[in-house]
């Protein structure tokens, strides 16, 4: 898992215009809250064809996705990278699916400070906010207290608290959470 691998990867996605953020266990690493990365997420939102021809020239399988917890459009793994791409983040809650936004993270990551906003290495970073979401839905206790307590006492994007608030599909316990994160 080379993070110049994940790099040149990015770099074909702006090129060719779709939307993209770095999230899971790679967030994680990039603000500093982890040591070891499990695989390299990128959420992505565009039809899963134009994705298809960028990584055309990559080794890739489709993973399954839309069933079970996960209800995300599609998911397709570049195994030899360790890459997975997410199309359109979504987690089924008891009450229906959470869409989760790819909404970019308001600080910096740890490693190689590029000096713009929510990136590491030039890639952009998914909301800590979403993915504090997503892993408490998942039951992934750990790491979502991990990236609660870094919301606590980081800079917090309070517009997408309130968004996700707004959800009605999200668990209400959930939603108590991330509104603590702004009083």
């Amino acid at each position: 898992m080379e993070i110049k691998d994940l790099v040149r990867i990015t770099v074909e996605l702006k090129e060719s215009g779709i939307s993209y953020a770095l999230g899971g266990s790679g967030l994680l690493h990039a603000l500093g809250l982890v040591e070891q990365v499990n695989d390299w997420d990128l959420l992505v939102e565009c039809p899963k064809e134009k994705l298809l021809k960028v990584i055309q020239g990559y080794s890739w399988q489709e993973q399954p996705s839309g069933d079970g917890l996960f209800a995300s459009e599609y998911r397709i793994q570049v195994v030899p990278l360790s890459i997975d791409f997410i199309g359109y983040f979504a987690l089924r809650s008891i009450k229906g699916i959470v869409r989760l936004p790819l909404e970019k993270g308001v600080g910096e990551g740890k490693g190689n400070r590029d000096g713009h906003s929510g990136s590491w290495h030039g890639i952009p970073l998914s909301a800590p906010e979403t993915w504090y979401v997503a892993y408490t839905m998942m039951g992934r206790e750990s790491k979502a207290e991990l990236l609660y307590n870094y919301l606590k006492h980081t800079n917090r994007n309070e517009e997408l608290i309130r968004k996700l608030v707004r959800n009605e599909m999200m668990e209400e316990s959930i939603k108590e959470n991330l509104l603590q994160l702004l009083a």
